[in-house]
């Protein structure tokens, strides 16, 4: 797994309510460990989130390499889960609050995390990590980057995380 930060901002998210609502928390919440399948969706999700307003050139971010263990996710990328949940990947790469709900469900059902769609790279997966689950987190290595958004144009418009 890939998660970006700022270069002085650690890897795990901060152990209190979170501030500010999420894709897959609403303000209040534990805060969840959003990370990305491959470094490429990472740096996609950040240019989404600050809306391509920020030249990569110009920054640096760090790039942490996560190890995820014996953790229960609700994995979306297989079609009859989605079915048998009667979600739609659109819906959850939308409006946040379907996606808000999914997680609230999940958590219900045992879920430590999911596996769920990218809503800045079409065809991408990211794992969401709820604070009871981080334990079956352990972090690797870092580094100082300047990020890399993919040049492919599925980087979607709308904010991701």
């Amino acid at each position: 797994m890939h998660r970006q930060t700022g270069v002085d901002t650690p890897a795990f998210p901060p152990d209190r309510p979170a501030p500010t609502a999420g894709r897959y928390h609403r303000p209040g919440a534990g805060w969840p460990l959003y990370a990305s399948l491959e470094p490429a969706t990472a740096w996609a999700e950040w240019s989404a989130a600050t809306g391509g307003a920020i030249d990569p050139r110009g920054v640096t971010r760090r790039l942490w390499s996560l190890t995820v263990r014996d953790l229960p996710v609700l994995d979306l990328r297989a079609p009859e889960t989605r079915g048998e949940l009667g979600v739609d990947v659109e819906d959850l790469i939308g409006e946040r609050e379907a996606a808000q709900s999914l997680a609230e469900r999940a958590r219900s059902m045992g879920a430590r995390g999911m596996v769920v769609p990218s809503a800045a790279r079409s065809g991408a997966w990211n794992l969401v990590v709820f604070p009871e689950g981080l334990a079956s987190v352990t972090v690797g290595r870092s580094r100082r980057v300047h990020p890399k958004p993919p040049s492919d144009r599925s980087i979607s418009r709308e904010g991701a995380g």
